[in-house]
């Protein structure tokens, strides 16, 4: 009876283990996304607070500086090239008055996940923040 066994625990490893590396890396992937969201939220706050002290409500170009420089922190892994932020999916909108919203938008390329035909994800960092009047 013994001797019928012998294999039987490397088949039943053979059947798991695609199971537990998709669980151990589809964690890891979602924990990179998670990571990315959080310096997109960071960035769009920095961009917001810089807004309303004025630092120059004019000058666009600082506020995606303030935002690329920040995001150079993301990790992507699925495609290293595409870790720049595009300064084109910066939106800030204080159109609504007393308030700012600034909206930063990155393709985030999975890396691990890519196989089951999850290529790439759009995650948004947004911050809305109050104008103090002086």
């Amino acid at each position: 009876m013994l001797k019928n066994q012998r294999g039987g625990a490397a088949v039943e490893f053979a059947i798991v283990l695609p199971l537990l590396a998709l669980i151990l890396f589809g964690t890891i992937d979602f924990a990179l996304l998670f990571y990315d969201k959080q310096i997109l939220t960071n960035a769009s706050r920095e961009v917001a607070r810089s807004r309303i002290v004025k630092i120059d409500p004019d000058n666009l170009i600082d506020y995606e500086k303030i935002a690329v420089e920040y995001c150079k922190n993301l990790i992507n892994l699925g495609n290293t090239a595409k870790n720049a932020l595009d300064p084109s999916k910066i939106e800030i909108d204080d159109s609504v008055a007393d308030y700012i919203s600034v909206s930063i938008s990155y393709d985030y390329e999975h890396f691990f996940t890519s196989f089951l035909g999850i290529e790439s994800t759009t995650i948004t960092g947004k911050t809305i923040m109050r104008q103090e009047t002086f």
